[in-house]
């Protein structure tokens, strides 16, 4: 077991940096200071001035007879803090102090030999004190500096054992507080000593510890009249500490992210994405005017809908809790158009079959979002953007909910101790959003458009040869086509049956930025990375340019150290969301996500690997363009036994649609193959599946494919089995999938040409 034995606090430490978090030619330890022990797990705490960060490790050198900073503590790390003369520690044995004591006799023999004259003595007197002032008097000296030995050498022709006495005794003064009882009255008659040069920090006047030199009459020298200070600094504050960031960090993320190829307009949404502040709890949106008005005005929306009436609280229920969340929704042209606040319940405390039965959610797949994207950039179709004001609460509640009282709402005397009765859907809620779709497709079918069965939150009408798309995401919308009358019309009767709002052409669609020019469409989730970096204090990190080690060995095993869980799934599910528009960390992503149930130290590392990559490109997105002809092609592979642990391969797909791409897919088989060909085989069985899905999408819309699609594969052999029905023992176990993939190439909706692996 590891032994936390008592250390000196405050003292010199070097934590021991982990190889996967430097390169070769890293430092192998950072300088740190001793602030205490973990609390929660076994280790040393050590603080880093310099990234501002605390890092707990066992791995910890001790340097305790080494302060951090020499001499003393520096402005810099107080934090605003005064320093504190009493608590000083001398750092000098007795026998040092009775060398100074002589220090009287040998200043006469200087003086009988040398007949030092009034303004010697007071350059000597100058020189054997201490100034507050004095930047350097902290920092370790054996000698007095090149200028005091100047002025001493001016003033008079002092010999080489006075100039070595003075020396010792300027050198220690600043350690012997209690050395004299009229401390106050001699600093008076101390004169300012210019600052050295010989050290870089910067200290302040009230920092060091102003110590008399013991001359009395005995010593020969004449007295001299004490001096007032001439310090125009004297009893002014000292400024709060405020650290340079950017002069220690050595990789700004300032350094990997530029807006120099944005529009203008499209650049003033990514800033103002960027810089508005969102309230993390009820107390700090109620210190703010706009969100105060914003929580006000869901308050009457729901009021307006008779959401719920107050009621006292029935034997044997319980109430749903819920909670406010805050947002901020845009113009088009990058204004911020309103400060949204929406009260949601609490629906992870619901049970099943009490408080609700059936859910649904309204949830749009990304997959399809990007066809559509694909289809207006070809066929330069405009985008627009709707939004539904509190779209649950048009869905009528069926089932009996109570509700705690929403926070920061108080109520009249009379409904104290009652609780809200539920009449509609709200936000939150299980059965909420299978209410808001059911009326909001009901409505949509009224006015002629057709739900499509491959998404079902895909409308679309076809009208006159021309064809309008709406695709819904809870309550955005995206409307697309070559119908411009048709598209006018629907938005006119949306809002008639719903409070609706236009928010434009499609600028920012659930954290994804999408900007349009000539050259076509580019989806990014800049924010999103920003964000991400700055949640796990990765903003400054250096970046890396591949996201996961080739030949990783990450796996199960019994030794490991396990990390965080909760953290870990929240930082995984964060960069699947990601990988909506970064295809580039989509096998790094399945990787860490076959971890979730039992995370450890080197699952997290791999993790952060992840965010060191995205720091070296935030805005890296994916471009769509404009193409002759509207094509569906795909690509598969699969990395054989490429797990080291239990020997299952990885499939992996990525398909196009006139020449942009739309899907793909990193992910572990569920069974051992047997071979290489095998492996491929499986994975075109994916992408088969994957590329008909497609067909049918384009279908839907109006676009029927003149040709076969083209599935290209790297592996002769399974492309030599998908074509032979012939059945033999090594393929007789992927019967089901053979079958599948010969059928669709009888039927001539796919074909399988060969491609190298370097293409």
């Amino acid at each position: 077991m590891p032994n936390l034995e008592p250390r000196v606090f405050g003292c010199t430490t070097y934590v021991h940096i982990p190889k996967p978090q430097r390169s070769k030619l890293d430092p192998h330890a950072r300088k740190c200071i001793f602030v205490g022990y973990a609390e929660f797990q076994k280790g040393y705490r050590c603080y880093d001035p310099l990234t501002n960060t605390v890092h707990i490790s066992l791995d910890v050198s001790f340097c305790e007879s080494e302060p951090y900073y020499s001499g003393g503590v520096p402005q810099s790390s107080l934090k605003g803090e005064r320093g504190c003369k009493g608590n000083l520690q001398p750092i000098f044995e007795f026998d040092e102090f009775e060398e100074l004591e002589n220090l009287e006799a040998r200043f006469e023999g200087a003086n009988s030999e040398k007949h030092m004259n009034t303004d010697s003595e007071n350059a000597i007197a100058e020189q054997s004190s201490v100034n507050a002032e004095s930047e350097n008097a902290i920092a370790e000296q054996d000698s007095v500096n090149a200028e005091s030995e100047n002025a001493i050498a001016e003033q008079g022709s002092v010999n080489a054992e006075s100039e070595k006495a003075i020396a010792e005794q300027s050198s220690n003064t600043r350690h012997l507080n209690n050395l004299s009882q009229n401390q106050e009255a001699f600093e008076a008659s101390t004169q300012d000593i210019p600052p050295s040069t010989s050290t870089t920090e910067e200290f302040a006047q009230n920092d060091l510890p102003q110590v008399p030199l013991n001359l009395n009459e005995s010593s020969g020298l004449e007295s001299v009249e004490p001096r007032k200070s001439q310090r125009v600094t004297k009893g002014i504050p000292k400024k709060q500490y405020e650290p340079d960031v950017k002069a220690k960090a050595k990789y700004l993320v300032a350094n990997f992210m530029s807006n120099h190829r944005l529009s203008e307009s499209h650049a003033l949404v990514v800033d103002q994405l960027s810089t508005v502040s969102i309230p993390s709890s009820v107390q700090d949106a109620l210190a703010n005017s706009e969100w105060t008005k914003a929580m006000n005005e869901e308050l009457e929306a729901l009021q307006r809908n008779a959401t719920w009436e107050l009621v006292p609280m029935p034997a044997g229920k319980k109430t749903v809790g819920c909670r406010w969340v805050f947002t901020v929704k845009l113009k088009a042209d990058g204004t911020i158009d309103r400060f949204k606040a929406r009260l949601v319940a609490k629906g992870y405390t619901q049970r099943y079959g009490i408080d609700y039965e059936e859910t649904f959610a309204p949830v749009a797949k990304i997959n399809t979002v990007r066809i559509l994207i694909s289809l207006a950039a070809n066929k330069d179709w405009p985008l627009h953007q709707f939004d539904v004001k509190n779209a649950f609460l048009n869905g009528n509640l069926e089932e009996e909910v109570y509700m705690d009282v929403p926070p920061g709402v108080k109520n009249n005397p009379g409904d104290v101790g009652k609780v809200c009765k539920l009449k509609k859907s709200l936000y939150g809620l299980k059965q909420s959003p299978r209410a808001w779709f059911g009326r909001f497709s009901k409505s949509m079918k009224v006015f002629g458009y057709k739900q499509s069965n491959s998404d079902h939150t895909l409308f679309i009408k076809r009208k006159n040869g021309k064809i309008t798309a709406l695709i819904v995401y809870v309550d955005d919308m995206i409307v697309t086509g070559d119908d411009l009358k048709e598209m006018n019309e629907l938005q006119k009767y949306l809002s008639t049956e719903f409070e609706m709002k236009d928010l434009g052409q499609l600028k920012y669609f659930l954290g994804i930025e999408v900007a349009r020019s000539k050259r076509g469409i580019s989806l990014s989730q800049r924010k999103y990375v920003l964000d991400l970096l700055a949640e796990t204090g990765m903003l400054d990190c250096k970046p890396i340019e591949t996201p996961i080690e080739m030949n990783h060995r990450l796996g199960i095993y019994p030794d490991q150290v396990l990390t965080d869980k909760g953290r870990y799934q929240r930082l995984v599910g964060r960069l699947i969301y990601l990988s909506h528009t970064r295809p580039d960390i989509a096998y790094a992503v399945s990787v860490v996500s076959q971890f979730m149930h039992c995370p450890s130290e080197e699952h997290m590392d791999a993790v952060f690997r992840i965010l060191r990559y995205l720091k070296m490109a935030p805005g890296r997105g994916l471009l769509f363009g404009k193409n002759d002809e509207l094509e569906v092609i795909g690509y598969t592979d699969a990395d054989w036994a490429g797990d080291k642990t239990d020997r299952r391969s990885t499939s992996g797909y990525f398909t196009f649609v006139g020449g942009n791409l739309v899907t793909w897919r990193s992910k572990k088989q569920k069974v051992v193959a047997r071979s290489s060909a095998e492996a491929e085989f499986r994975s075109m069985a994916h992408g088969v599946c994957e590329m008909l899905w497609i067909r049918n999408v384009l279908k839907e819309l109006g676009y029927k494919l003149k040709k076969s699609m083209d599935l290209h594969c790297d592996n002769t052999a399974a492309i030599a089995i998908a074509h032979n029905p012939a059945q033999h023992d090594r393929t007789k176990h992927v019967e089901i999938d053979r079958h599948f993939i010969k059928e669709n190439l009888d039927r001539k909706v796919i074909c399988f040409p060969f491609v190298t692996s370097e293409e």
